[in-house]
């Protein structure tokens, strides 16, 4: 398989940095070209990834909404590990 051959990475318009309460996540939203299905990727201050993506959303405004929806129902600490909440004093 050769460079030509990977798919291309589609990212929504809906990826960002996000602050909340002084905490920076990065928000990524992206599917790539032979699969339509969209992946949720949350990255912390500390470099870990929480990755929604099974099954895969629909679109990228259904993902941006179901990190909202856990930003809400179960707050920051849902993309912290347990480490990295006790570090934070979560």
């Amino acid at each position: 398989m050769t460079n030509d051959d990977d798919p291309e990475i589609i990212f929504s318009e809906h990826t960002q940095t996000v602050t909340i309460d002084g905490h920076y996540f990065d928000v990524e939203i992206y599917k790539t070209s032979i699969d339509p299905g969209w992946i949720l990727s949350v990255e912390n201050q500390f470099g870990t990834l929480t990755i929604l993506d099974s099954p895969p959303f629909l679109g990228d405004v259904l993902a941006w909404r179901a990190f909202e929806e856990i930003v809400r129902e179960d707050g920051i600490k849902a993309f912290y590990n347990k480490k990295e909440q006790r570090k934070l004093g979560l």
